[in-house]
């Protein structure tokens, strides 16, 4: 399970710096303000929760199966809820993200 934790929490770390550099850029060159600013602080909440992962996955106990196997089949069941978790979390910013940019592009334009 720690390893999930650190990968996942990367893997939000890196598409947040992705989001903020490439909406920082398009409000550069000229893109609607409030649009690119909700972007960036989209980037900025995934950033602060990657870190936040990868802090908790490396805070977490590491157990092997040949030290405790309950112990690790525990943590290896445990591991598999939360990749489920972060599914149905992922598809849900996803969708609320569009619906957001979608009610912004439909009520903006005359």
């Amino acid at each position: 399970m720690r390893k999930s934790w650190i990968a996942c929490g990367w893997v939000l770390y890196v598409a947040g710096i992705v989001l903020v550099v490439m909406m920082g850029l398009a409000w550069l060159g000229g893109g609607e303000t409030i649009k690119m600013i909700s972007s960036v602080v989209i980037g900025c909440l995934f950033i602060l929760l990657g870190r936040n992962f990868v802090t908790r996955g490396r805070s977490l106990p590491i157990y092997t199966t040949s030290k405790d196997s309950e112990a690790a089949r525990n943590d290896q069941l445990a591991a598999r809820r939360m990749i489920v978790q972060a599914i149905w979390i992922g598809s849900f910013i996803i969708l609320a993200i569009a619906l957001v940019v979608g009610l912004l592009i439909f009520l903006t334009h005359p």
